[in-house]
C-alpha cells in the first residue's frame, strides 16, 4: 500500500527501513533519500515503524 504519495513510499519500504535499524519515520524516510513533504503520511508512517519494531518477525517476512 502506498503510504506517502509525495515520495511514493510503500508500507513495505517503511518496514524494511525499520528492519535496517531505523527507529522512527523520519530516519526511515532519510534512509531512502527522502523527507516528509506535506506531512499527511507522518502519523501512519510512525505507526508502521513502531509496529514493525514491536514485531521483528514480520519485518523478516516482508523482506523475503
Amino acid at each position: 500500500m502506498i503510504v506517502c504519495s509525495c515520495n511514493v513510499i510503500r508500507d513495505c519500504d517503511i518496514r524494511a527501513a525499520a528492519g535496517r535499524g531505523c527507529k522512527d519515520a523520519e530516519s526511515a524516510y532519510a534512509s531512502m533519500g527522502c523527507e516528509f513533504e506535506c506531512g499527511g503520511c507522518q502519523d501512519l508512517a510512525e505507526d508502521i515503524v513502531h509496529d514493525a519494531l514491536a514485531s521483528p518477525q514480520d519485518i523478516d517476512r516482508q523482506a523475503a
